[in-house]
């Protein structure tokens, strides 16, 4: 069903394609100002807070020897060989953002304008789409991830022994493939006159959304060492509380906008499920986070011979079922015809799930519901690291981390990383250059930075869009606080 209710946490894009919902009771004019794909960028920024995205792998960060327990999160058997005796990470947080199809002017916000970045989200102002009516069929890609690295430590337990654990929460929305003429509709809330009586299909467009919390459990150990060089092995458990998803896959549809009054499907299909945010206000003055509950693993072994030292790890393997206030639907039409969608007004979750089933299923309102759980994957992704230590206290570092996907199960999936680093680090100043390359879809070259004084560090693997180096197409940033004692 082609509806598009926001609020700031209710996103369905024009054909359902929502990340999360939640509360949209709004009037139909305020409905025309939700426009879904210029809030889009905003969304999970509001759900979590603008603190909890990751995505990034920090690269000017954890490859460092003065990373402290944030090396663990990239390849458990890091912990060992480090410098740090301890280390506590107070807090730590970062974002990414990317996609290639909507983008603000360069020039158009001023240097690190964060506030007139949202205002140009609440205003409708900023934002310019790639949309080409010669081609709107063509497909484009969005990412948005987050972490926050909560209070979190490693210590060295014996000789050659290192234990850690570290408290996160993280989100992770991908959208892929999905095609321009759905994408410009749900920009112009379907009131793009030239787009209006064209029959359109998409059979691409895919959604995976999840937060979650991650307490996770970390041991490294040198299990070989000689004159020439040694090898540690490391492992990382994580218990995983899921607090939200969302999905949309299978998708199949046949559709032509007529006017603010007429939505026509023919021969469509979709699969969708969620969880229910109207959960977080039915009892007064309090709020259940947790939707549902799974299991995660890190796993990574190191070689160190100087003056290199190479790693190998697989991260984030695991999954959440969620069963908890969440279900699973699925949609099929012939032919419908969705008459007067501009006058809904749907206060909760269960309005919009029953209003689409009805429109699919001939007034049918309980029809698309198929089950009451769902389970998300993880963001796993296999992950090489070299170090080089070139001269003196000057390194230059690759990494590579290739995501998995998910087939035909929902999932996140972690962009795939292509890396080189030249850095210098002593113990209380610590420069780096993270040259990189990412793709979710699409390739995107990133020129960063990142900084160690002390115990600040901050950082950002694709900042040139928040210097209007160039046109905004997304950003990347990291900053955090940890104490350590080096040996």
């Amino acid at each position: 069903m082609h509806v598009c209710l926001i609020d700031g946490r209710h996103l369905l894009l024009p054909y359902l394609s929502f990340l999360l919902s939640a509360n949209s009771s709004h009037d139909p004019a305020g409905a025309l100002n939700s426009i879904a794909m210029r809030r889009i960028i905003i969304l999970w920024l509001c759900i979590q807070g603008a603190s909890t995205i990751h995505a990034q792998q920090d690269l000017g960060v954890r490859n460092s020897h003065y990373a402290g327990i944030q090396a663990a999160l990239l390849n458990p058997a890091g912990m060992e060989g480090q410098y740090n005796k301890w280390d506590v990470n107070v807090v730590s947080l970062g974002t990414l953002f990317d996609n290639n199809y909507l983008y603000i002017p360069k020039g158009a916000v001023p240097v690190l304008g964060f506030g007139a970045i949202i205002k140009g989200i609440k205003h409708q102002n900023k934002f310019v789409t790639h949309f080409n009516p010669a081609n709107p069929d063509k497909r484009y890609h969005f990412i948005l991830a987050g972490d926050v690295l909560g209070p979190s430590f490693q210590a060295k337990i014996a000789e050659g022994q290192t234990i850690g654990f570290a408290f996160r929460a993280r989100a992770y929305a991908n959208i892929n493939d999905f095609t321009g003429h759905v994408a410009q509709n749900a920009y112009d809330y379907m009131r793009n006159k030239i787009l209006w009586n064209t029959p359109f299909h998409d059979n691409s467009t895919r959604i995976d959304g999840m937060a979650w919390l991650e307490y996770g459990v970390y041991y490294a150990a040198t299990i070989f060492k000689d004159s020439r060089g040694e090898l540690a092995v490391g492992v990382g458990l994580k218990y995983l509380q899921g607090l939200g998803a969302a999905y949309v896959k299978n998708t199949s549809l046949n559709y032509t906008v007529g006017d603010t009054t007429q939505l026509i499907f023919t021969q469509s299909n979709l699969d969708y499920g969620k969880t229910d945010y109207d959960s977080y206000r039915r009892r007064s003055g309090h709020r259940e986070l947790t939707h549902g509950y799974g299991l995660g693993a890190n796993i990574g072994i190191t070689y160190t011979r100087s003056p290199y030292k190479f790693g190998l790890s697989l991260i984030d393997a695991g999954a959440i079922r969620f069963n908890k206030n969440a279900a699973a639907f699925h949609l099929h039409a012939d032919s419908a015809n969705f008459t007067n969608w501009y006058t809904y007004n749907l206060t909760t979750n269960q309005q919009v799930d029953r209003t689409i089933s009805a429109a699919f299923y001939d007034g049918d309102s309980t029809r698309s519901h198929v089950g009451n759980s769902f389970k998300m994957g993880l963001p796993a992704a296999l992950s090489f690291q070299a170090d080089w230590n070139c001269y003196d206290n000057f390194f230059v570092n690759a990494t590579i981390i290739k995501g998995f996907g998910h087939g035909h199960r929902q999932g996140v999936v972690q962009p795939d990383v292509y890396s080189i680093t030249p850095r210098y680090e002593s113990k209380w100043l610590e420069l780096s250059i993270p040259f990189s390359v990412i793709y979710y879809g699409s390739w995107r070259p990133r020129l960063g930075f990142a900084a160690r004084a002390g115990y600040l560090f901050f950082g950002g693997d694709a900042p040139a869009g928040l210097f209007r180096l160039r046109n905004m197409y997304g950003t990347d940033f990291y900053i955090g606080v940890h104490f350590f004692s080096s040996k």
